[in-house]
């Protein structure tokens, strides 16, 4: 029995909205992420808060003719993960707990209009169980855990380009004064650290946003870790979807593939300009009774065994085919191939020291934005002479003090091991 894949967005954080990452989450973004966890067969995970603060979230629930994100939670393929199962009380509750953001948001022209609406929809998705309740661990005592891994690490070690050394121990020493007497709200701790270090400094606009960058990608790996060790998900694969971060590579699962697979590994099609104001075609994707779910499926199935070569180069293609063609005709588009189907999946390669210190090759997801790919799924090339004999074969991509987008399965015999140092309640 195949394994369901959970991924934590951790793009949708509404602190990486006040600090934004070279991509912005806009609806255009947001729906094409969407669109390729819903095509590939990955569920999804969106904090309550998230879904809530996030601009193009709420655009999204108001107007569902703009955005599949309504269809795939009622069909519970996008689950909502919260902290007391009542969206509609859980921003008053956190704005008088000091939270500015939940401030802001109830004081936002749409927030009436948008507690309407879930006034009306909120009795559904409890009658759908579709909140998943947050992991009993203590997220701002992670967090901690987590970040303190990089206590004493060089700027160099964590992937940093504008802070210093010293940039990095002051930011920490204030960091760790806040925390003495107890380890609550520890990301906006170390948020205000930042700031208070680094404001009217000398590139300080560069520092602040590469540093509160990294608590962002540490937050994302800390809630996927806790979610790793979580009963209500215990058969679940989960993935963290975040900003490619060296300071947290170690949690990224590696997978195994034959060489010269990597050389060889057929990309996927899609047809062009899929809509997204059709609910129940997005219905019909994720439903895993419908006959495009069985095409999804043997594509998926045909990737992990071709990768691990136990079928062919020419089973895989077929299988390619075969699914792109069943969603030209799903949505009503021509059914032939070419000029109507766009490249969406593909391996990137990555030389030694891009990302880590042997060769890395990737699959990666390039519907969002040509400059920042999604990676799927990191192979370890072992071999460096591989690079060279393939030279002619194989797209290298530099991705040098470049963002990119990880969308990839963490290690879990290294989250378990963490998971269990993180207080539970």
């Amino acid at each position: 029995m195949s394994q369901t894949n959970y991924t934590y967005l951790g793009t949708a954080d509404d602190l990486v909205q006040r600090y934004p990452w070279q991509i912005e989450m806009d609806l255009a973004n947001f729906n094409n992420m969407l669109m390729r966890k819903a095509l590939l067969g990955e569920k999804i995970l969106i904090n309550d808060g998230y879904l809530l603060n996030l601009p193009a979230a709420r655009h999204a629930l108001l107007n569902p003719e703009s955005s599949p994100l309504k269809a795939l939670i009622e069909s519970n393929f996008v689950r909502i993960l919260s902290r007391n199962n009542d969206l509609i009380a859980m921003p008053e509750s956190m704005a008088k707990q000091g939270v500015s953001s939940f401030a802001l948001l109830k004081s936002n022209n749409e927030w009436n209009d948008l507690a309407s609406m879930l006034r009306k929809w909120q009795p559904k998705l409890h009658r759908t169980e579709n909140f998943i309740a947050w992991p009993k661990k203590h997220i701002s005592h992670g967090f901690d855990t987590i970040m303190m891994r990089l206590h004493e690490k060089s700027p160099e070690q964590l992937g940093l380009a504008h802070s210093s050394n010293d940039d990095l121990h002051r930011v920490f020493d204030n960091y760790i004064a806040q925390n003495q007497h107890d380890k609550e709200a520890t990301r906006t701790r170390w948020e205000n650290a930042v700031l208070k270090t680094l404001s009217n400094t000398s590139n300080d606009k560069q520092k602040i946003q590469e540093l509160i960058g990294l608590s962002c990608e540490g937050y994302h790996y800390n809630f996927g870790i806790c979610l790793s060790n979580f009963s209500a998900l215990d058969k679940a694969k989960i993935i963290v979807e975040t900003r490619y971060s060296q300071a947290f590579d170690e949690f990224m699962e590696i997978n195994i593939a034959a060489e010269e697979c990597l050389a060889e590994m057929p990309v996927l099609n899609i047809p062009k300009n899929l809509p997204f104001n059709k609910p129940e075609l997005w219905k019909q994707i994720v439903d895993p009774f419908s006959d495009i779910a069985d095409l999804q499926n043997t594509y998926k199935q045909s990737m992990s065994l071709y990768s691990a070569g136990q079928t062919s180069k020419e089973a895989l293609e077929e299988a390619s085919k075969s699914y792109s063609l069943a969603l030209s005709k799903l949505f009503g588009q021509s059914s032939s191939a070419g000029s109507n189907t766009k490249r969406v999946l593909g391996l990137g390669f990555f030389g030694a020291g891009a990302l880590v210190s042997l060769p890395v090759a990737a699959l990666l997801w390039f519907s969002e934005t040509e400059l920042i790919p999604a990676m799927m799924k990191r192979f370890q090339v072992r071999d460096k002479k591989f690079f060279n004999e393939n030279k002619g074969k194989i797209p290298m991509v530099n991705m040098q003090n470049k963002s990119m987008i990880t969308s990839v399965a963490l290690n879990k015999q290294k989250s378990l091991e963490l998971s269990k140092t993180i207080p539970s309640f």
